[in-house]
Parts: structure tokens; sequence; C-alpha cells
């Protein structure tokens, strides 16, 4: 086994701990959302870094093509549950901007599985080999599609949240219950 494989393989257990000690947690709470909203996140980001691993691995750019694509699955899932965690959890947060982050994303996994290739390319013509912790690891090239944006956007968008959300704490408005989402971040 080599670094890359070692450390995404024990970034996917740590999450898949989490999923399962949270899971439990809301399997005793039911009515905390939040248990299970954290333990789906957790879920999810483990399946990100076996698809990311898997990605780094691919031998060919139809393989790489195809786990792009289907990586949008696990990134949707994951900001919609942190979305839904924060406005159940902290109690925090814009309506408009939760439902903007939310549709963004959206739009971002119909682009990626209506475009030819995937969000990110156009076509991904060939596989270059670079190191990463003494490993070879497959990066695409090809040409850049322009519906990148939409995601790229996205992260924006959440840039946004976070900030209006941190103004929020200190002017100590926008949340009903301020100790607990100080104590969230």
């Amino acid at each position: 086994m080599n670094w890359v494989t070692i450390l995404w393989s024990m970034t996917a257990s740590a999450c898949l701990t989490l999923a399962v000690i949270y899971l439990l947690a809301w399997a005793q709470q039911r009515s905390n959302w939040s248990h299970l909203l954290f333990a789906l996140t957790s879920l999810m980001v483990a399946v990100y870094a076996g698809m990311e691993l898997r990605m780094m691995l691919a031998q060919t750019p139809a393989q790489l093509a195809a786990m792009l694509r289907w990586f949008q699955i696990p990134i949707w899932v994951i900001v919609v549950s942190l979305v839904a965690l924060v406005r159940t959890h902290l109690q925090a947060g814009r309506t408009w901007l939760a439902v903007g982050i939310c549709s963004l994303r959206t739009l971002a996994l119909a682009i990626s599985f209506l475009a030819a290739s995937n969000l990110h390319y156009r076509d991904i013509s060939a596989l270059r080999q670079v190191v990463l912790l003494g490993q070879s690891i497959a990066v695409p090239v090809g040409p850049l599609s322009p519906w990148m944006l939409v995601g790229q956007s996205r992260s924006l968008s959440e840039i946004l949240c976070v900030s209006h959300f941190r103004r929020s704490m200190e002017h100590g408005h926008h949340t009903r219950n301020p100790q607990r989402a100080a104590q969230g971040l």
C-alpha cells in the first residue's frame, strides 16, 4: 500500500465511524434531526473519499470521466445536508441563501449528467501522471467546460453564507440560539 491509499482510506474510515456514531445517536433521539443529517454528511464524505481515490488511480480517461460524473452525487448530498444541518442544529442562516446554495448544487448535478462529458471538462483526452506523496496519480487533461462556473458559483455562495453567518454571530442576531451556534463553529 502507498500513502495516498492509506490516507484516503483513513479519511473514509473516520467518516464512516462518525456516521455510525451519529446514526446510533439519532436512533435514540429520533426528534434530533441534526444527528441524522451529520451521519448522512459523514457517510457521503466517506463515499467522496473513496470515489476521489478511484479517480486518482484511474487507468483510462473514460474511467476518470465516468467517476467525475458520478462524483457529483455525494457532493450534492453533502452540500444539501450541511445546509440543512446549519438550519436545524444551529438554527441560523438566511432561507434565501440556503435555497440558493441548494439550487446551484442541484443545477451542477443536472449539468454533470446532461453535459457531453461532465461538469468540469468538455472532454478528457488523456491522463497525465503526477506524483503525490510518492505515488503516481492520474490527472485529467482536456479543455475545461464553461459549466464549471456553476460549481464555482455554488462555492462562492457557500462562502457568502459562512461570512453572513459569522457577521450575524458577531452582532448577536439571525439565530435563535447564539450560544449553540457559536459552539458549532
